[in-house]
């Protein structure tokens, strides 16, 4: 027997503050990677919206003179997404001369849409010329 108790003697576990320590840690890590990964997919999330309406902005600009006249004023509408759009078109700040063969405008797509209780917006922005009529 007294090999026994020589040989439980020297098998030492944890004590219960150690373990509570360890847990302790483990928790607050694991806490702290898991905020990480969620701000990152919610990022994923806005980036992917971003880059939505940056194509619809895109789109909105090159259908103008080809599926809608290019002449000043503004129009908007929503897209299937949920997305709305405006597109402004005004003269640019030098008035025509009558031997000008070209007219220019200021076109302005902005798109619009909500997301996680805040408006989110993207606006692109271009000078584009029109044969004088």
């Amino acid at each position: 027997m007294p090999s026994d108790r020589k040989a439980r003697s020297g098998q030492r576990g944890f004590t219960l503050m150690e373990v509570l320590v360890a847990f302790t840690i483990f928790a607050f890590s694991f806490g702290a990677i898991l905020q990480v990964f969620s701000g990152g997919a919610h990022n994923a999330r806005v980036s992917r919206a971003y880059a939505a309406a940056l194509g619809h902005a895109q789109s909105q600009l090159e259908r103008l003179g080809i599926e809608a006249p290019l002449e000043a004023g503004q129009t908007t509408g929503v897209l299937d997404d949920g997305m709305a759009w405006r597109l402004e078109v005004t003269p640019y700040a030098q008035a025509p001369t009558e031997d000008s063969l070209l007219r220019a405008f200021v076109v302005r797509a902005t798109v619009t849409w909500r997301h996680g209780g805040r408006e989110r917006e993207v606006t692109l922005s271009s000078l584009r010329l029109q044969g004088a009529q």
